[in-house]
């Protein structure tokens, strides 16, 4: 733990010429703060920070893609259920008009005509 204000000084030698945000004397991470604990500081006109950059955008890119993917399944998803919804809900009324037409007709047959033995077979 730093106490003192001063920078922590690198645990390997930098090579010379290099100088990292922080480290020109100035107090704490108010000097240029933009590197990161654990990561080194890259040269934007560095091959390996292109190469970098490159592999984040495709990866970036790819990520993007599959989730607008996942998006678009789910909102097909989402209108096929709506759909299988309506017409569940259609049946349902389909099925109460029949269920009133039956209990209509059973109210209409006269008490207890369909209970004679003999009359028909067995409906269990």
């Amino acid at each position: 733990m730093n106490l003192g204000g001063q920078p922590t000084p690198p645990t390997s030698p930098e090579p010379a010429g290099s100088c990292s945000p922080g480290s020109a004397g100035t107090p704490g991470p108010a000097g240029g703060g933009r590197e990161r604990a654990g990561k080194k500081s890259l040269d934007r006109l560095s091959p390996e920070y292109r190469q970098r950059r490159e592999r984040n955008n495709i990866a970036v890119r790819k990520s993007r893609d599959k989730a607008k993917r996942r998006n678009q399944e789910m909102q097909h998803k989402l209108l096929e259920l709506s759909a299988e919804n309506e017409r569940l809900h259609k049946k349902i009324e389909q099925l109460t008009r029949d269920l009133g037409s039956l209990r209509h007709f059973f109210k209409q047959l006269p008490p207890a005509s369909f209970l004679q033995p003999g009359a028909g077979s067995d409906c269990r």
